[in-house]
């Protein structure tokens, strides 16, 4: 099928991103959500045709789409229905009825509801948490890659260039920087700002929200290295007042 796709699997693989609470007033206190990783029935099917190599990806959409219409039309009619034992989708009102006429105002106000079975709610409970992103509107770096190659790394070479991704990478506005700050064997920055060194906007690369590439200077001492990101980058076209910042992972620099 032409919209299948080849989905790899990773058991366990569950990201949560963290956002800042805006209704509270603590700093540290943050809201959850799960990016979603979203299967189509065609990549469905495609799994369970690898799964038992006596079925063809054909029967098995041709069976799901069948299971959709009865799906509907139980739901047309009234009546609730458990989905392959996984949830019960069933109808409910929502909100306040008027009294006047509780008839109309419930038609009104009719909608889908799905309760999970035990069965469903036992899967969730073997997840781990794999990787925790907190969003709290500073830059975040999310990989560094050594280029050329594309290599995912923390060592590079003097001379060389250095991938960033991640979001609100952007250098812009006045007083903001990219600095590799020494850093000792704890992994902390010096404190004193003239041994940092700030790669000029002509080794820049790309300088963008979500990838930051530029050049090591050929003349840095070799060592352990952060790289701290300052910037006044909004996405809404107008530079912050005050700057955000960041700082990397410990990364070797070798000449």
């Amino acid at each position: 099928m032409a919209d299948s796709l080849k989905i790899k699997d990773e058991d366990n693989k569950l990201v949560i991103a963290l956002h800042t609470n805006p209704f509270s007033s603590e700093k540290k206190n943050y809201i959850g959500s799960i990016p979603r990783d979203t299967l189509t029935i065609s990549n469905l099917a495609a799994r369970v045709k690898d799964g038992d190599r006596g079925l063809d990806e054909y029967t098995v959409l041709k069976s799901a789409g069948l299971l959709k219409k009865e799906c509907l039309g139980a739901i047309r009619r009234g009546q609730a229905v458990n989905l392959l034992g996984l949830c019960t989708m069933f109808i409910a009102p929502e909100g306040t009825v008027d009294g006047t006429n509780p008839s109309a105002a419930l038609s009104q106000k009719l909608a889908l509801h799905f309760s999970p079975t035990a069965e469903a709610r036992d899967a969730v409970s073997g997840l781990k948490i794999t990787k925790v992103i907190v969003n709290d509107g500073q830059p975040q770096i999310d990989g560094m890659m050594r280029l050329p190659g594309e290599e995912i790394s923390n060592t590079f070479t003097a001379g060389k260039a250095i991938r960033l991704t991640g979001t609100r990478l952007k250098i812009a506005g006045e007083g903001s920087g990219l600095y590799l700050c020494p850093a000792d064997a704890n992994g902390t920055i010096s404190e004193n700002q003239a041994e940092w060194i700030q790669i000029p906007e002509s080794q820049f690369a790309c300088n963008r929200s979500r990838q930051l590439e530029f050049f090591i200077p050929d003349d840095i001492a070799e060592g352990s290295y952060r790289i701290r990101i300052k910037t006044f980058f909004s996405k809404n076209g107008q530079n912050l007042k005050t700057a955000i910042s960041t700082v990397s992972d410990v990364i070797q620099i070798r000449s």
